[in-house]
């Protein structure tokens, strides 16, 4: 089943929960400017059907009422958009949420790496998803000094091309290479101005 944002937006405002699958553009009845853009960029329509992915397992184990509600948030800043840049930074806010609620996280695979220098890691990958994957890292670093911990974070939905994927913020870039199913190698170039000490660069094994 497939609705437009538009409508999809005035069914959760008036109080009646769309089934989890129900997210997404029907591109033969595109209603507001929104719909337009996506259907005429592929690259948002794919990622439209992640956004429905996460929405949908955020659903499976969450408090359904609050996953609704900061879902019609997103589709109303969606709604808001006058360019793709705009849906694109809309999303990212979104997949940041939707990555860290108890049903996404059952359903994505987990890596971790851990550091001679102190820094703790974490990568979760789900998907992919019409090839695409929602990424998350996340890094603690402990310090030598007492209360010396610094945490940072990425997260993006981005595609996975022959095992490579790549976020990346300003100048800053995170490569990501698939070595095995229980393998990833992270690499980390560019200007990354993250906490002191943390860094994201290893080799992270699944669980």
């Amino acid at each position: 089943m497939r609705i437009s944002l538009s409508a999809l937006a005035m069914i959760m405002i008036g109080g009646i929960a769309p089934p989890a699958e129900a997210a997404g553009i029907d591109c033969a009845k595109p209603v507001s400017a929104s719909d337009h853009m996506m259907c005429g960029d592929k690259s948002l329509l794919v990622q439209d059907k992640m956004m429905g992915a996460l929405y949908a397992s955020a659903l499976k184990s969450d408090d359904a009422d609050k996953i609704r509600e900061q879902q019609q948030r997103w589709i109303a800043k969606v709604q808001s958009c006058g360019d793709a840049t705009c849906i694109r930074l809309a999303d990212e806010d979104q997949v940041d949420f939707l990555l860290y609620t108890k049903g996404v996280e059952s359903a994505s695979t987990h890596f971790t790496s851990k550091r001679t220098d102190g820094n703790k890691s974490r990568l979760s990958i789900f998907g992919p998803v019409d090839g695409l994957v929602a990424v998350g890292l996340d890094s603690m670093y402990f310090g030598p000094g007492v209360g010396d911990i610094n945490t940072d974070s990425m997260i993006g939905a981005v595609p996975l091309t022959k095992e490579h994927a790549e976020l990346s913020r300003d100048k800053c870039k995170i490569g990501l290479n698939r070595l095995d199913a229980k393998t990833w190698r992270v690499s980390q170039t560019g200007s990354c101005f993250f906490a002191d000490g943390v860094t994201f660069r290893g080799t992270y094994r699944k669980h």
